[in-house]
C-alpha cells in the first residue's frame, strides 16, 4: 500500500516515489522517478472495499391526513388558478410529528415563486412539495436546478385533474436519489380521501398574470 495525503492549504509535496493525493478535484495517483513526475486521476484505491452512492430516509412515514391535505391544496389551486403550487414540510423531532407550511406564493401554469423563510425553533425543514397541475409527476430540469443546493426530501404531484400521481426523491449534495411513495407515505397516493381546504389557505396564493404558461386544460408548457 502507498501513503495517502490531503491537499490542504500549505501542502508540501512529500518525497514518496508513489503516493495518492486527495484534492478538491478528486483522487490522484502521483508518481515520480528519474524519467517523469506525473499526476493521474483515478477512481479509487484498489486495496479498499467498493462503495456506491446512496441515501435513505430516516424519518417516519408521512401520515395519510398530511397526504390528503397536500393533495387537496394542490387540487384547489389547480381548480381556481389552473396552476402549480408549493408547500413546505417540517418535522418536530421532540413530538415526532409533521406539519405543513404554505408559503406566500405567486403561481402560474408552469411555475410558482415563493420564499422559504426561517425554520422555526425545534423543527427541521424536511423539504419541498410542489405540483405540476394536470401534467404528469416528474422531476424536471427546473426542479433539478432549484433543488441542487437544497438537501432534503423533494416531492412532485401531478395529474391533479384525475387520479393524482407523485414522485419522491432525496437530494443530497446535488445528487437525486429516487424513493418509492411507499417509502415516504403511510398510504398509497391514488386512494387519497377528499378533504376540505382550510379557508385561509388560498389567501397566500396569488396568480401571476404574466407569463401565463399553461394551455386551456391547465397543462404547463414548462415545469
Amino acid at each position: 500500500m502507498f501513503p495517502v495525503y490531503l491537499k490542504e492549504d500549505g501542502f508540501e509535496e512529500p518525497g514518496d516515489p508513489i503516493y495518492y493525493l486527495v484534492t478538491r478535484d478528486g483522487l490522484f495517483q502521483v508518481k515520480r522517478n528519474a524519467l517523469f513526475h506525473a499526476r493521474t486521476k483515478i477512481k479509487g484505491l484498489s486495496w479498499l472495499m467498493p462503495e456506491q452512492e446512496g441515501a435513505r430516509l430516516l424519518l417516519p412515514p408521512i401520515p395519510a391526513a398530511i397526504l390528503a391535505e397536500i393533495v387537496a391544496f394542490f387540487r384547489e389551486v389547480f381548480r381556481v388558478h389552473r396552476a402549480e403550487a408549493v408547500v413546505l414540510l417540517y418535522f418536530n423531532q421532540e413530538d415526532r410529528r409533521y406539519e405543513l407550511k404554505i408559503p406566500k406564493q405567486q403561481v402560474a401554469g408552469g411555475h410558482c415563486r415563493y420564499e422559504i423563510g426561517p425554520t422555526p425553533a425545534g423543527w427541521v425543514r424536511v423539504g419541498t412539495i410542489h405540483s405540476h397541475a394536470a401534467a404528469d409527476a416528474f422531476h424536471s430540469e427546473l426542479d433539478d436546478e432549484d433543488e441542487r443546493h437544497d438537501d432534503g426530501l423533494h416531492m412532485t404531484f401531478g395529474n391533479l385533474d384525475g387520479e393524482a400521481s407523485v414522485v419522491c426523491s432525496l437530494v443530497v449534495d446535488g445528487r437525486r436519489f429516487t424513493l418509492k411513495p411507499s417509502d415516504v407515505f403511510e398510504d398509497a397516493v391514488p386512494g387519497v380521501p377528499p378533504v376540505s381546504v382550510r379557508e385561509r389557505t388560498l389567501q397566500v396564493v396569488d396568480l401571476e398574470t404574466l407569463p401565463r404558461d399553461s394551455d386551456a386544460e391547465g397543462r404547463p408548457s414548462s415545469v
